[in-house]
């Protein structure tokens, strides 16, 4: 236990360049002699605990630091040579100056071996205060400035690390950890405060470009989404013509998507080995878009107008937005969704040019067409949260037409649904191989797309969608359409760039090198 057998004097204040007081921990098996050294010590204006032995000095040295130890030699259980040589061993203890207290008649032997194990000076049993306060002051003194020297060269490393970070393109501010350096007045300080200013400055002007090429990336995923989608409903309409059915013409159209994408897969060597988890999503995606969805694309087709089904799919923004905002998938603000507000106002706009929406399809069927919008919902979200990363992009589409191709070939073969198909290549066979094509390049766009802009995002394909609907609609079905719908387009424009791609901030790297 610390030695209390005498109260301690209270520690002086230090006087104006005075040193400023330590602790200063004394070991000795004595009480008397420990009682001397903690008075002769507290008078020099230090504070001072007391330890009895060995053992419970290391302890106290490992719960709680010091700044000086004044270590008798000759103890039992652990004598003051052992604490040396442990304080030594250890990282936390080892930059502790020790002053060797002894009255052992060997006295200069002693001496040597404890300044081989470290000791900083030594010091008789029966010291002079005088000598006691010269030879604490000078381990003291190179104690502090030992202390600073670390302080400094931490500061360095870090900032070297800094620098490190800088190289390897990694320039935001808060991954430097440089706010405490910055702090200083001195050389250090100001260097850190160049680099961090450097810094900030270049990751602000790369975020700027970084989101500006993100939403240029996805504005143009979104227009190629809905040039390629847009075909679809114009398709359908073309095959319901030709006296297809919607249940074998979707077994044909996915099992010609799958096995294109799955070729390029394997051409590529990116066939994946799935776990159950991984097949429990494909199976759940191909019922979202590769069953329902595309089921209820080919029906609604052939009794809805093209371009008043391309309006009705614009709706799934609405949805994303509300289910990705309360999830917590991604942000929501006014801003985003004025963005959406002005992109239906746009396709509305282009409709109101060339249809009358009263005299639509009938209701039932435009009940019916609602579905889509939530079907293309709930694709998008699942592909935003629970795609698996690893998977190629080829391989993840064609997996999942393949297993909608599946499913859905025993019903149509059962209903006698399924749709023959040549020998002889006629219309209606190009026009299937046709609409596997697009189906496929619209899931590939349509994956590449939430991967990168976010559910959000990609629901703003829905105009491009309309707008793609409508052109195709004219160009394939001989349709009009006047050019005041043309101006709508700008709006729509505007809508995508309020919305804008959802931001991934912190995983900017810009590559630069600054190594020749």
């Amino acid at each position: 236990m610390n030695d209390a057998t005498a109260p301690a004097a209270p520690a002086a204040h230090a006087a104006p360049g005075a040193p400023l007081p330590a602790r200063v921990l004394v070991v000795d098996d004595n009480a008397i002699n420990r009682k001397k050294l903690r008075i002769a010590v507290t008078r020099l204006g230090h504070d001072a605990e007391t330890a009895t032995d060995g053992r419970e000095a290391l302890r106290m040295l490992a719960e709680r630091s010091f700044d000086a130890v004044l270590l008798d030699i000759v103890m039992p259980q652990m004598d003051g040579f052992d604490v040396l040589d442990r304080m030594r061993a250890s990282p936390a203890m080892r930059d502790v100056p020790v002053i060797v207290v002894s009255a052992l008649d060997d006295e200069t032997e002693s001496v040597v071996r404890a300044i081989e194990l470290g000791a900083e000076d030594f010091l008789p049993k029966s010291f002079d205060p005088v000598i006691l306060k010269a030879r604490l002051e000078a381990s003291l003194t190179r104690k502090r400035f030992r202390d600073q020297e670390k302080e400094y060269f931490g500061r360095i490393e870090r900032l070297t690390e800094a620098a490190e970070k800088l190289e390897r393109g990694r320039f935001d501010p808060d991954s430097l950890a440089l706010d405490d350096l910055v702090r200083h007045s001195d050389p250090l300080g100001r260097l850190a405060a160049v680099f961090r200013g450097m810094a900030n400055e270049i990751y602000e002007r790369e975020l700027k470009l970084h989101r500006a090429v993100a939403t240029l990336q996805g504005s143009f995923l979104v227009l190629a989404v809905g040039l390629v989608w847009g075909l679809t409903p114009a398709l359908s309409r073309m095959a319901a013509g030709l006296g297809s059915n919607p249940l074998g013409l979707a077994v044909w159209v996915n099992g010609i998507a799958a096995l294109l994408c799955l070729g390029i897969a394997c051409y590529r060597r990116r066939l994946p080995r799935l776990g159950w988890r991984e097949l429990r999503f494909y199976a759940y995606w191909a019922l979202i878009a590769g069953i329902l969805q595309r089921m209820t694309t080919f029906v609604a087709a052939a009794h809805v107008e093209a371009a008043m089904l391309s309006l009705i799919v614009t709706l799934q923004g609405f949805i994303v937005f509300a289910v990705a905002a309360m999830t917590g998938m991604e942000r929501a603000d006014a801003k985003r969704l004025a963005g959406l507000l002005v992109g239906l106002a746009g396709v509305s706009l282009v409709l109101f040019t060339r249809f009358d929406i009263a005299a639509g399809a009938q209701n039932a069927w435009l009940i019916f067409a609602m579905l889509l919008p939530l079907l293309f919902a709930v694709e998008a979200l699942v592909l935003a949260g629970k795609r698996p990363a690893q998977v190629d992009i080829f391989a993840s589409v064609g997996l999942m037409m393949g297993l909608s191709a599946a499913f859905l070939a025993p019903v149509a073969w059962a209903t006698d649904s399924l749709l023959p198909l040549g020998p002889d290549i006629g219309r209606l066979e190009l026009l299937v191989l046709l609409m596997g094509i697009v189906g496929a390049s619209s899931l590939l766009l349509a994956f590449r797309l939430v991967a990168t802009a976010g559910a959000v995002f990609y629901s703003q394909s829905a105009y491009a969608m309309t707008i793609a609907g409508v052109v195709w609609g004219m160009l394939l079905l001989s349709e009009e359409l006047s050019p005041l719908a043309w101006l709508a387009f700008a709006v729509i424009v505007l809508g995508m760039y309020l919305v804008e791609p959802k931001r991934n901030d912190k995983e900017l790297v810009i590559k630069r090198s600054f190594v020749r």
